[in-house]
This record gives structure tokens, sequence and C-alpha cells, in this order.
């Protein structure tokens, strides 16, 4: 996937920006279940909002990315960003992107999203979404299948890297190849045009006999 491309390419270009934010999605959980247990809403507030902040310019620095590449951010705007929140919301998002290692665009979890956990202005205690946990049986399900999805897609990267190395292989073969050919074709010049002066030299001799006899 283009955006997933991006992503990885932003955490090698910007390692610091996407390490900043890994650690403040572990800040906005801490947030979430201190102000879930009676805090101050301020705290995650604070929180949500420097999370916004910086998912809208690592954001930026991807379509920055894809536009110098001549794709252009705005088929993948939405990927990209909704990526970048699930980074900021889930631990394990957030070490593929660190790792660079995003597959596919990811989504975050309801609770962190735009849908679930909202701070009421001037309160001090934020509403939680009503969607109800998945199941352990689920969730477990869903693990076993990105895992799988991983293995799969490592094994196909495995394999066209086997590809890349053949090909290069064959080309440094037809190179080498390439240099001895030109090699031959000197040392045939070479001597066509030794061939060619001492017939021109017999010619002349040939001629000036027979003009003398």
């Amino acid at each position: 996937m283009v955006s997933a491309w991006a992503l990885n390419r932003l955490a090698r270009e910007d390692p610091k920006g996407v390490a900043e934010l890994v650690e403040l999605g572990a800040r906005l959980r801490a947030a979430q279940r201190r102000a879930l247990s009676g805090g101050d809403a301020e705290e995650l507030r604070s929180a949500m909002e420097d999370r916004r902040r910086l998912v809208a310019a690592l954001k930026g620095e991807a379509a920055a990315i894809l536009d110098r590449e001549g794709t252009g951010p705005g088929p993948h705007d939405d990927d990209v960003g909704a990526t970048l929140e699930a980074a900021a919301a889930d631990e394990e998002a957030g070490r593929l992107l660190l790792a660079g290692r995003v597959l596919k665009p990811l989504r975050p979890p309801a609770e962190l999203g735009a849908s679930g956990l909202q701070v009421l202005e001037g309160g001090r205690r934020p509403v939680e979404a009503a969607e109800t946990p998945k199941p352990d049986r689920e969730r477990r399900a869903e693990l076993t299948n990105a895992r799988r999805e991983l293995a799969s897609a490592e094994a196909a990267q495995r394999k066209a890297a086997a590809a890349v190395e053949r090909a290069r292989r064959r080309l440094e073969d037809l190179e080498a190849k390439r240099t001895e050919a030109r090699e031959e074709v000197r040392r045939a010049q070479a001597e066509l045009r030794g061939a060619t002066l001492e017939a021109k030299r017999l010619a002349a001799t040939v001629s000036k006999l027979e003009r003398t006899s």
C-alpha cells in the first residue's frame, strides 16, 4: 500500500517525531485511565490536543514524501491519518510504525477514536463510549489473523528480495559478458585494421610490379 510505504519512509526520515507520537500515546492512555478513575480530565484534554497537533504535523510530512515521489497525498490522506492515530492509541501499531514495518493502513481502537472518549467542556470526568469490549476469543482470533497476514507478507518480502538478488546476479553476469565481448570486438577491429593495411601494402606492391614488367 502506498500509504504504508509513505509511513515507513516517514519513520526513517523523522524517527524522533514518530517516537514522540508513540510516547504521547502512552501518556494519553495513562491520562485516560486516571480520568476514568475520577481524576482531573484536564490532563486527558491536554494530551488529546497534543496528539491532534502532532498527528497533523506528521501527516503533513508524509504528504510531502508522497508529493516528492509524484504520488500525491490526496488519495492516501485518510489512511495516513488513521494509521498515525492508531500508532498513538495502540502499542502494537506504535511498534510497527517505529520499526518502519507497517504493511497496510491501520485503524485506531474505538476507545481512543473520535467517537470513543470525549472530554466534557468544564467537567472533570470524560464520558466513556458505550461500546462493549470485544470478547477475548474474538481478540485472539483477530491477533492470530493479523500474525498470519504478517507472516505471509514477510514471506512475500523475502521471496521478492531473493528475486531481486537473482536478477542482480544475472545483470552482473551480463555486464561481465558485455565487457568481454567489447574486448573481443576491439581485438577483432585491431586485427581488421592490420589486415587492411597489409592488404593495401601488398596491392601497391603488385601494382608497381605490374607497371614495371
